[in-house]
């Protein structure tokens, strides 16, 4: 294996080894969730525990707040997996010792020991920077010094979902599916053509123990160019498909930081290509939210090199503020300054370098 790709694996390791060793204690995650919810959410805090990734909470009252909102608002912290929230008066008896192995009972119809179905919230976070991330976005792109493009429009749709998880050793598992397709148009066209298409799909397996959590996707890409960029200019047509696998470890020991790291190997490549691939990435989120807390600066860079572009790397810097209500939904809407340079993600041009500018609105579930 190449130098640089041994080099990546390892500093990932590294990384997501200094991670585990800064995990925050259930202390640390006590005052945050009370802060969460009084501060926040305007709720009086009764009582509260956190054990083992899991938040118990009486409050007072729910007022206008809906329990799956207070319990979402607090499934966000880096390190609690699962809440369960109570008004006063409602709270199940504590936990005896021959009680089952699910801590706080049964979740409103959907948990049995220890298995969901579609549980609320996904235990692994989406890559804020990296190019192929299954999301809904819209963005305008400056292609520097390219021959062909040059004002470009990319609209991106698609989602991970968590379909089933459980406990596990400690921690949480998920089962999930993603689907994307990811598009650019050339906006110096007339029409507006489109340029390229790609279509991804496939199963994922993520876990979570404390601030270390991974996501293994087993996925199908397709690449399709448009029919008007193919009628108003030459170009040699290329019908990208293949099947791949990736696994990327993540580490969140305090919950502004966050890095990552893996590789991936691609199967059933057409044309073909050199199968290996590594990727590393670090995320910053502002831990003071302005405007009400409502609008929070964040940053996030990717890293990216494949054999087959001869281990080149693949540069993603992204930067702006994310709007969020914990206490009305879990949607977050990031406006983003970006730039990119590197091997083109796009399917159709992956043998091609560009470099790019630009800025987008991203929707994330």
């Amino acid at each position: 294996m190449n130098a640089a790709v041994r080099a990546f694996l390892a500093a990932a390791l590294l990384l997501v080894a200094a991670a585990a060793s800064a995990a925050p204690d259930d202390g640390y995650l006590t005052g945050y969730a009370t802060a969460v919810i009084e501060r926040d959410l305007g709720l009086k805090v009764v009582s509260i525990e956190v054990r083992d990734g899991v938040a118990r909470v009486v409050v007072e009252a729910f007022g206008d707040q809906l329990e799956d909102r207070i319990e979402a608002a607090l499934e966000d912290i880096p390190g609690i997996q699962r809440a369960r929230v109570y008004e006063v008066g409602s709270e199940p008896p504590p936990e005896s010792p021959e009680a089952p192995a699910n801590r706080w009972g049964m979740d409103s119809g959907r948990s049995l020991d220890g298995f969901e179905i579609l549980p609320r919230v996904e235990i692994f976070d989406p890559l804020i920077a990296d190019p192929r991330q299954p999301h809904f976005s819209a963005s305008y792109l400056w292609y520097l010094n390219d021959p062909q493009l040059t004002h470009v429009g990319s609209a991106n749709f698609g989602e991970t979902f968590a379909l089933a998880g459980g406990d596990i050793w400690g921690g949480r598992w998920e089962f999930g599916f993603l689907g994307g397709t990811f598009s650019i148009f050339d906006l110096g066209a007339d029409s507006y053509d489109l340029v390229n298409t790609d279509f991804w799909a496939g199963p994922t397996l993520s876990g979570r123990r404390g601030p270390i959590s991974g996501q293994l996707r087993i996925f199908h890409q397709s690449s399709h160019l448009g029919d008007e960029f193919l009628l108003n200019n030459q170009v040699d047509r290329v019908n990208v498909s293949y099947e791949g696998v990736d696994l990327i470890l993540s580490g969140d020991p305090w919950p502004w930081l966050r890095f990552y790291g893996g590789g991936g190997y691609l199967l059933n490549t057409y044309p073909d290509l050199h199968p290996l691939s590594a990727q590393l990435g670090v995320e910053l989120t502002s831990p003071v939210a302005v405007l009400k807390k409502s609008l929070r600066p964040i940053a996030a860079f990717d890293y990216a090199s494949r054999e087959e572009n001869h281990w080149r790397e693949e540069l993603s810097l992204a930067f702006g503020f994310q709007l969020e209500s914990a206490r009305l939904s879990k949607l977050k809407v990031q406006i983003l300054g970006q730039w990119f340079k590197g091997n083109s993600p796009n399917g159709q041009f992956f043998v091609r370098r560009i470099e790019s500018v630009g800025f987008g609105i991203h929707f994330w579930y």
